[in-house]
């Protein structure tokens, strides 16, 4: 499954990319969430990101963890 990243309450969260409307979703940190309008959400890329969905996205990717240890 894809995700977007999506401003509520003062962070970025991570939901399903294939939305249709206003329909309740759950966050990938479980949190309830109803996606609006997207075009409104234009600073949301400046927003501190959620470390429970980024953690959660990035195993699901692949990905190793932020911050990586040196």
């Amino acid at each position: 499954m894809k995700f977007r990243w999506a401003p509520q309450e003062g962070q970025r969260h991570a939901i399903p990319d294939e939305l249709a409307g206003e329909q309740l979703v759950e966050t990938l940190c479980g949190d309830p969430f109803i996606p609006r309008q997207v075009s409104l959400w234009r600073d949301k890329n400046v927003w501190p990101t959620c470390r429970d969905c980024d953690g959660i996205w990035r195993e699901r990717e692949g990905i190793l963890p932020w911050p990586r240890k040196s």
